[in-house]
């Protein structure tokens, strides 16, 4: 587990965050939409690392590593950007883990780079033991281009949802990422997202923080190992989240989308072209947590770092593959309110 004292200091101080009462709705068709801000709310860039400011983040986390961390490029982006990834750790077992595929959510990336950060230069038992079971691919801003424009999608050559597009591989950033993933084939993945919603958790009044995804294609479509796993990796985050206190979890609507990164590392393609890797991710699962605020960055942040720590030590010390997997149909669903243009995964 990581440290209390280590994650205030990361993130400074975790503040409460509200929702102003309104009646639930049914919950929509599965329309992607960008963060939920809901009115009044503002939404202050300028504590959110740049583009430029992540690489040189990412070079600086590197350079004090003593060699734990390397940084790399997978390809470039529309506009010309390197796809910045770090690894950190040399263990068998290829731990993948994604943020900002959708350039406006915003909170993830940060979320990303503290994780990295502790990784690369922790003496902690549990960072030592993560660096030496596994091989942890981080990528804190899988959409530069968006990100950079503070949209949803990539902006060129066409402007394209990249979490749709592990099929047509239209953009140059799907073809860059799915080469990366058909090398390394992780063995994990986990891809973190903001709330395209406003969201409750049903049949209470209570605001939905954090949002799960154990099934981005039916388990009628998974392997009966993969659907054990993405259920072990979900209810270890979900343990994770809870122990927080006072945040509301909920279960992501019932999906099957096959375009989906995730979903096709979970199909093991076909890639561009119709390739076939040969090759199948055995656990991937999905967070949202609630859209970005203006004074609960912290709180925000911290959504993203326990469960994905908590995952990350799981998979190290072998506990994750020893969870029941139990628990996971008893989570009650989120129920959406006027806000956004639906689920945003």
């Amino acid at each position: 587990m990581l440290r209390r004292r280590w994650l205030t200091a990361a993130l400074g101080a975790v503040l409460a965050v509200s929702m102003a009462g309104t009646s639930p709705a049914d919950p929509p068709a599965h329309v992607p939409g960008g963060p939920c801000i809901e009115p009044g709310q503002q939404v202050n860039l300028s504590s959110i690392p740049s583009y430029a400011e992540v690489v040189k983040q990412l070079r600086s986390i590197e350079a004090s590593s003593r060699g734990a961390v390397e940084v790399a490029s997978a390809g470039q982006s529309g506009e010309g950007r390197q796809l910045m990834y770090a690894t950190v750790g040399d263990g068998p077992d290829v731990f993948w883990l994604q943020a900002r595929i959708h350039g406006n959510e915003l909170h993830s990336t940060e979320a990303a780079l503290q994780i990295l950060k502790y990784l690369a230069s922790s003496g902690s038992p549990e960072a030592r033991q993560i660096r030496d079971a596994l091989t942890v691919i981080v990528i804190p801003m899988y959409n530069p281009d968006g990100a950079t424009a503070n949209i949803r999608q990539s902006t060129v050559p066409t402007r394209t949802d990249l979490n749709r597009d592990w099929e047509d591989f239209v953009q140059p950033e799907s073809r860059a990422f799915y080469a990366l993933w058909e090398r390394l084939q992780p063995r994990l993945a986990l891809d973190l997202h903001h709330f395209g919603q406003a969201s409750r958790v049903a049949g209470t009044n209570e605001l939905n923080q954090f949002q799960i995804g154990a099934r981005s294609i039916s388990p009628s479509r998974m392997t009966a190992e993969q659907w054990l796993t993405n259920r072990q990796m979900a209810m270890i985050s979900v343990d994770a989240v809870e122990r927080m206190g006072g945040v509301g979890v909920a279960r992501y609507p019932l999906i099957d989308i096959t375009n989906a990164v995730l979903s096709r590392m979970l199909l093991g393609g076909p890639g561009p072209g119709g390739s076939d890797p040969g090759f199948q991710t055995q656990g991937a699962i999905f967070y949202e947590v609630r859209s970005v605020g203006q004074k609960s960055n912290g709180m925000l942040e911290l959504l993203f770092l326990r469960p994905s720590m908590a995952v990350l030590s799981a998979a190290a010390d072998g506990s994750l593959y020893d969870h029941p997997g139990t628990g996971w149909d008893a989570l009650p669903f989120g129920e959406t309110v006027a806000c956004g243009g639906g689920p945003g995964f």
